[in-house]
């Protein structure tokens, strides 16, 4: 906290650039999201996580789209009929698989990126899944984070509890795992 403090009337923007290369580089991108939300105002911080976390998703898809999406098709995809067909399902389902899956906060934020990448999903089905699918999540968290402070107490406890319903409710939806993985 000294540390960002230190950067004055940057922080934001500190922060802002430190969420966008740890959320597309696979770091622990919530030690920056813990920071703004310990930092500065919630309205703020929010606004600074979700443009943070959705600008590093939509740079490390397009990383692989761009890179890897040909190679990834020719050499794996089309040899495998399971693949084949989640690429398919990807491309009529893809906005509603990347939103469950940014809704289940225990899934890998960077695979998510990189797979989408790779599939054929389209660019705005994925940045719109991941803007709205990350909003929960990253909601959840910043009261979680500014309950520390308070290690003990009712809120610290509801915002647990929360915290934790969030990231296995949708594991425990028939459902949302049929959407997400084409069963």
């Amino acid at each position: 906290k000294t540390y960002v403090d230190s950067f004055g009337s940057l922080v934001p923007f500190v922060l802002l650039f430190m969420i966008i290369i740890a959320s597309s580089i696979g770091f622990f991108f919530m030690i920056p999201v813990a920071a703004a939300a310990l930092i500065l105002d919630f309205r703020v911080a929010l606004m600074i996580s979700l443009v943070g976390l959705t600008a590093g998703a939509m740079f490390s898809f397009y990383i692989a789209r761009y890179l890897g999406r040909d190679y990834f098709e020719k050499k794996v995809v089309s040899k495998i009929d399971t693949l084949k067909d989640y690429d398919e399902h990807l491309e009529k389902s893809g906005f509603l698989s990347v939103f469950f899956l940014r809704l289940i906060t225990l899934t890998p934020y960077e695979l998510v990126n990189i797979a989408a990448g790779l599939s054929r999903i389209s660019s705005l089905q994925f940045f719109l899944a991941t803007i709205t699918g990350i909003i929960p999540g990253t909601l959840i968290t910043m009261y979680f984070v500014r309950t520390t402070n308070d290690i003990g107490s009712f809120q610290f406890y509801i915002a647990m509890i929360l915290l934790t319903a969030f990231a296995i409710m949708p594991l425990l939806s028939k459902k949302v795992r049929t959407i997400v993985l084409n069963n």
